[in-house]
């Protein structure tokens, strides 16, 4: 009788069981469908999306790159004469202008020629003086032996006429006229010799001079030569920049050749970029570019390709033809933009922050509505800084 009960309570308990199965059924199937609703048409808020406006017009492509600003002109300094380094007044990074010292060397024997050199030369010229006094001592000896042959030549041709005057009346014997004449024509002969030997006496001294000069000439090159090397002891920037290695230290020993410093002007530079080689291969010489540092954009130009590749990488130079910002010094770190060509008539989007040149992107273009994107694949697309 218990028996008979309990199996009339299960069979009572199976359509219950049925139902709720079928309940469970219904909002899985529910679940799934609704699952698939949304898989299909996500939804997202407008809000979080970054739109942009696609317009059309002429793509300019570009080649970026990243380096350096490098000086356009640079001086090495190296030792003109044996030496010890005495002082370092400027240490890299110090402002310079072509005359500034950067550093003494000290040199005792060089600084003993100087003085003999100088002593040497003093005495020449001492000498030189002493020989135009004793020149113009000679010429006033002889001019004035010239006056007096002159003076007597004079009186002899005031007797000479006189006697001719008086020879004829008997007055005067003609021995004494002849006497007369022929001390006249001595007299001339004498005055003749004189000024062919002031002449001469001119002549050799100028010469002398000449002789003496060119010797002073040398003993001044001598002294010049000397000094300018003993001037080089005092070493100088050469040029208006910035004083950018400095390669000795106080009481070092140096030799003639041996390398001081480096200083490489610092208001006229050039930038150097590192480009991807397979890049590289777009950009001719004299491009346009830009370069940017800390938000100043330069414009520039490309003046040289490196033929050597490094590390995938090959070095582009430009000039850089506009004016350049208070910052700007050698070693800067850089970042470059070069202007390879132009494609017209181009339809033209902001780039995405996670888009790279040579990759496919997905984009989604709006309905008009605005409410609705839909997928659109964009293909393979060439990198542009802003486009």
């Amino acid at each position: 009788m218990d028996i008979q009960t309990t199996l009339n309570k299960k069979r009572s308990a199976s359509p219950a069981k049925k139902l709720i199965a079928i309940t469970v059924l219904s909002l899985i199937l529910l679940s799934l469908w609704a699952f698939s609703s949304v898989a299909t048409n996500p939804r997202i808020d407008k809000s979080t999306l970054r739109i942009a406006t696609v317009s059309a017009g002429a793509l300019n492509v570009r080649v970026d790159g990243y380096g350096k600003l490098r000086a356009k002109y640079q001086r090495l300094l190296t030792s003109q004469t044996q030496g010890i380094v005495e002082t370092i007044e400027l240490y890299p990074g110090a402002k310079v202008t072509s005359d500034t010292i950067i550093l003494t060397l000290s040199n005792a024997q060089l600084e003993q020629d100087v003085a003999t050199a100088r002593l040497e030369l003093a005495r020449q010229n001492a000498q030189f003086n002493e020989q135009i006094i004793a020149h113009k001592s000679q010429l006033l000896e002889r001019d004035a032996q010239i006056a007096l042959l002159n003076s007597e030549l004079e009186n002899a041709r005031l007797r000479l006429e006189a006697e001719t005057q008086l020879v004829g009346k008997g007055i005067v014997s003609t021995l004494d006229y002849k006497r007369s004449q022929l001390t006249v024509k001595q007299l001339k002969q004498r005055l003749a010799i004189e000024r062919t030997r002031h002449s001469q006496l001119k002549e050799m001294q100028q010469q002398r001079i000449k002789i003496q000069r060119d010797l002073i000439s040398q003993f001044e090159l001598n002294f010049q030569t000397i000094a300018r090397r003993f001037s080089q002891l005092k070493v100088r920037a050469g040029l208006n920049g910035v004083l950018q290695t400095l390669r000795v230290e106080i009481g070092q020993s140096v030799s003639p050749g041996t390398e001081l410093a480096m200083v490489g002007s610092d208001q006229q530079l050039v930038a150097q970029l590192r480009v991807q080689q397979r890049l590289a291969d777009q950009i001719n010489i004299g491009m346009a570019a830009t370069i940017s540092t800390f938000g100043t954009t330069v414009a520039a130009k490309v003046i040289r390709i490196d033929p050597i590749v490094t590390d995938g990488r090959v070095i582009i130079e430009l000039d850089l033809t506009g004016p350049l910002p208070a910052n700007a010094r050698p070693d800067l770190t850089v970042e470059g933009s070069i202007e390879v060509k132009q494609i017209a008539n181009t339809l033209l989007v902001n780039q995405p922050s996670d888009a790279y040149g040579f990759s496919t992107k997905d984009i989604f273009t709006l309905t008009p509505d605005g409410k609705t994107a839909q997928l659109t694949s964009t293909g393979r697309k060439l990198r542009n800084k802003s486009k």
